[in-house]
């Protein structure tokens, strides 16, 4: 039997490689995929009605929040740009052929998520968070890790609700009346920005049919009364 020649040799090593190559990055393609769809999915959960304004319990809320900014960190490491994969999760998908000129206003309720979702994110990001190992980890069991840098750094963020519940009780299970905050000193009293961020919440709520307008204007009203 003649001996292959080191030419052949060498090409079918190099053909072997290239397989293994090609079959490799198919493989790391498929997980990312599935990853991809799997955050969507929970995300798409974690939108729904019953769960971003309806849920039973408070701490439930809190956590749904902080998962759903782990989610949403997570897939900008699989590639995903935060507002893309927001949209996927409330199950809009992309329209690569739209006349802008055409476009309807979004509903309420889809505007008052994305931009919930997305300012908590942001507001993730300032604090200095990087979506590595360990923060996702924290994230997915619903806790805030320590910021991990600047002037408040190894301190826990507060998730502090815009609306008080005593003004509105049961506002706290909303998940949109939750914002991510560096911590403040036990009775700080709200700034004007943020008085006007609950006043824009609760006018947000009942365009959104998610409190009535009556219960809306009674939020504004006590949040515009003098500070005791």
């Amino acid at each position: 039997m003649e001996t292959p020649s080191p030419r052949y040799i060498l090409t079918r090593a190099a053909f072997l490689i290239g397989a293994l190559v090609v079959l490799l990055y198919g493989y790391g393609w498929v997980k990312k995929k599935q990853r991809q769809n799997a955050i969507v999915a929970e995300l798409k959960s974690i939108t729904s009605d019953s769960s971003f304004f309806r849920q039973f319990y408070a701490e439930d809320a809190r956590k749904s929040l902080v998962r759903s900014i782990g989610l949403i960190a997570e897939a900008t490491t699989l590639g995903m740009a935060p507002d893309a994969v927001i949209d996927l999760g409330m199950g809009i998908e992309p329209e690569f052929f739209a006349n802008e000129a055409e476009e309807d206003e979004p509903p309420a309720r889809e505007r008052l998520i994305r931009s919930s979702l997305r300012a908590n994110y942001d507001n993730f990001i300032k604090l200095g968070y990087k979506p590595d190992f360990h923060t996702l980890d924290s994230l997915k069991k619903g806790e805030l890790p320590p910021i991990p840098s600047g002037p408040q750094s190894g301190r826990k963020p507060e998730l502090h609700t815009l609306i008080n519940p005593e003004i509105s009780p049961g506002i706290e299970k909303v998940l949109a009346n939750f914002e991510i905050r560096p911590p403040q000193a036990d009775g700080q009293k709200p700034t004007d920005i943020q008085i006007a961020a609950a006043k824009q919440l609760a006018r947000d709520l009942a365009e959104a049919r998610v409190i009535e307008e009556p219960v809306g204007k009674k939020i504004i009203d006590e949040l515009s009364k003098p500070a005791p």
